[in-house]
């Protein structure tokens, strides 16, 4: 077959592929990058560098060996200086996919032939405590709406979901015996959350093994593109990300998560989920009360008992409840009119392999968003999506009897054997009690850093620093006291883990105690976090990004309902 030096690439004499000269490929990199420094006419931002045949050609030679690593990996770094623009990126988000197997969704269940429900995902850029996916996809089942959910391991300060399941519940398999199986427990009981198999986007995986070596992880396009392909190749009618800055995420600032999330919903929105929505979430502190593997999960166990508003032995975050919510509620949202197996070819065009034709989902076909929220936060309270937990554990291998002694009694399941437990001494106040001021302060907590913490939580073993290491699910910690809450003489802040010796359970408390802040305030005046905002933003496709507002009822007084 002949190699075409040209910068466009050439069909072969059968007229029934394209070839391309990786070379060339680079080179018009190179090319752009010096045109646009000099202030030349280069390529059109709208028209890219590439065409959609020459990218789906290259990472196809890439695939199949006809392309070395080297050459590969040169490019990657090119991208890096001269990024793709956003069609470029969605076609190379599509042939990331489209190198393994794209999961095709019956239309009916059988045996009823009835219309199967509206598949939504979420997707998480990570954080420090983020254990919503736990509670997020019983609770969108439990309303209704499946959720094909895959999900993934930590890696460096931040959980995952997958380490989460499989240390707190023997038995449970991350990885199903095939893609039928799958489908069976999200078609059968409403949700499943499992890890992508080595048949799902083999090209990414490939690809992502060379960025992880040559410091293109953080590459817009090629992170993009990463994340994407694995939600396209899962193949949901439509998708919710959770796009994180702040201190304990891999976004620093809102600026920063805008323009991650921007390019993630207008690939989704292109490769045909759609809508495509992202929320912007703050992780600046952790995320609910517990940092772990089964103690995070625990927390969620709690939460998905319900009565929400309840005395608890651990109280409950109104953070994580806020966010469990909002995400949910706007998965409901978007069920309301579902493109029922609308996809997308390489070209962008519309491809009717199934039905294409817009399908109303009539539960929340009349339904606002505040309103699919509060559906979210109503069913959350009743405790049966504890229940829905259940069956997607057993569906997927988790042994009953242990699971039925954690699911009702968290609390029964052993911790790590080395324990250091933070009790607040308040100095000032014990120096001042002798005296006649009697000026009434009252402490906060005004931060606790996430990014201190994940790397404290990694120390204990609830993490990993490489691909490969065991954690270990006993691990963690548990704040009693969160940011933004008051503290008084004798209040315990926190309790942690660790398997590993009471010299590092120690050493790791007082890494801790010395990063926290406290502040005096007079007890006159105002909370200064009351209006704290845990989603502050919300990007779609039509809108942008936009300031998101948090409907007022779930900040109503404990003793009301909303």
């Amino acid at each position: 077959m002949t190699v075409f030096n040209s910068t466009t690439a050439k069909p072969n004499s059968n007229n029934d592929a394209f070839v391309v000269n990786p070379v060339e490929m680079l080179a018009r990199l190179r090319r752009h990058a010096a045109a646009k420094r000099g202030n030349e006419n280069g390529n059109d931002e709208n028209e890219g560098i590439f065409t959609d045949d020459e990218l789906r050609t290259f990472i196809s030679m890439y695939v199949d060996g006809k392309i070395p690593d080297y050459q590969m990996t040169a490019w990657l770094m090119a991208v890096c200086f001269c990024p793709l623009n956003p069609r470029e990126t969605a076609t190379l988000t599509r042939c990331y996919a489209e190198s393994g197997r794209i999961v095709e969704w019956p239309m009916e269940v059988d045996p009823s032939q009835q219309q199967r429900p509206p598949l939504v995902d979420k997707h998480s850029s990570g954080g420090v405590g983020d254990k919503i996916s736990l509670i997020l996809a019983p609770l969108v089942a439990a309303c209704g709406v499946s959720v094909p959910m895959m999900a993934g391991r930590g890696l460096g300060h931040t959980g995952g979901t997958i380490d989460k399941l499989e240390t707190s519940f023997p038995g449970y398999q991350a990885t199903p015996k095939s893609i039928k199986e799958f489908q069976k427990s999200v078609l059968e009981v409403g949700c499943a959350i499992v890890e992508a198999g080595p048949d799902l986007c083999p090209a990414d995986r490939r690809i992502y093994a060379l960025r992880d070596v040559t410091s293109t992880v953080s590459c817009l396009p090629l992170m993009t593109a990463s994340i994407m392909s694995k939600k396209i190749a899962e193949n949901p009618d439509s998708l919710v990300l959770d796009v994180k800055y702040g201190d304990g995420a891999f976004r620093d600032t809102v600026e920063d998560a805008r323009i991650f999330a921007e390019s993630m919903v207008a690939v989704g929105e292109a490769n045909g989920l759609v809508p495509t929505t992202a929320f912007l979430t703050d992780m600046n502190h952790p995320l609910g009360r517990a940092v772990g593997n089964w103690v995070e999960t625990a927390e969620c166990i709690d939460v998905m008992k319900g009565n929400l508003r309840g005395s608890k032995s651990l109280q409950l975050s109104h953070d994580l409840i806020i966010l469990a919510v909002v995400q949910a509620g706007q998965m409901l949202y978007q069920s309301r009119s579902y493109r029922a197996g609308k996809q997308r070819d390489n070209n962008n065009n519309n491809n009717n392999n199934r039905a294409n034709a817009v399908q109303p989902y009539e539960k929340y076909e009349s339904m606002s968003l505040d309103e699919c929220i509060l559906n979210a936060y109503k069913v959350l309270d009743s405790g049966i999506v504890l229940d829905k937990f259940q069956d997607m554990l057993l569906a997927q291998g988790a042994e009953p009897l242990y699971l039925e002694r954690a699911l009702k009694s968290p609390d029964s399941i052993p911790l790590a054997s080395f324990e250091a437990v933070w009790t607040y001494e308040d100095k000032v106040q014990t120096a001042a009690s002798g005296t006649d001021d009697n000026t009434s302060f009252i402490t906060y907590i005004v931060n606790i850093p996430a990014k201190l913490i994940g790397d404290v939580a990694v120390d204990l073993g609830t993490g990993r620093r490489k691909t490969g290491e065991k954690v270990d699910g006993q691990a963690g910690l548990v704040f009693r006291k969160q940011t933004g809450d008051s503290v008084v003489h004798g209040d315990v802040i926190l309790s942690l883990y660790t398997n590993r010796s009471q010299t590092d359970a120690n050493a790791a408390l007082e890494r801790i105690k010395a990063s926290v802040v406290f502040e005096k305030r007079a007890a006159s005046a105002p909370n200064p976090f009351a209006s704290k905002r845990i989603v502050t933003h919300k990007v779609t496709k039509e809108g942008g990004t936009e300031s998101f507002v948090v409907p007022s009822f779930l900040f109503e007084k404990e003793e009301e309902s909303p």
